[in-house]
């Protein structure tokens, strides 16, 4: 059973209290990455209102965990059609396997014939 962690994070000058069963050190750092994307981005632009940085950020996280659940997406793929394939390839080996065991007997009973 996961233990319930109460953590203090602050991002954007506002402080928050968070519930999760993720380690402190885990949730402070995602904090500090948020907070210093949103400070980044208030530096570029300087009429960006906090509300507005948020947006942005969330709109940037989501793009990236869209795409890299794409990517996984895709490599699940292409790791189906290699077992796919070694299972041909199984399969084809077996099978040469078993003409090689009967070519050799067939060509022992020639020599004894």
């Amino acid at each position: 059973m996961n233990m319930i962690n109460k953590v203090r994070i602050e991002i954007g000058g506002s402080t928050y209290m968070i519930s999760t069963a993720e380690p402190e050190e885990y949730v402070t750092k995602l904090a500090f990455e948020v907070d210093e994307q949103i400070r980044d981005m208030q530096e570029k632009n300087q009429n960006l209102s906090i509300n507005e940085a948020l947006v942005l950020c969330a709109l940037s996280y989501i793009d990236s965990y869209k795409k890299s659940e794409q990517s996984c997406d895709n490599m699940r793929s292409q790791v189906t059609e290699y077992l796919e394939d070694a299972a041909r390839t199984r399969i084809e080996l077996d099978e040469a396997r078993r003409e090689v065991d009967r070519l050799s007997r067939e060509l022992t009973s020639l020599k004894k014939g």
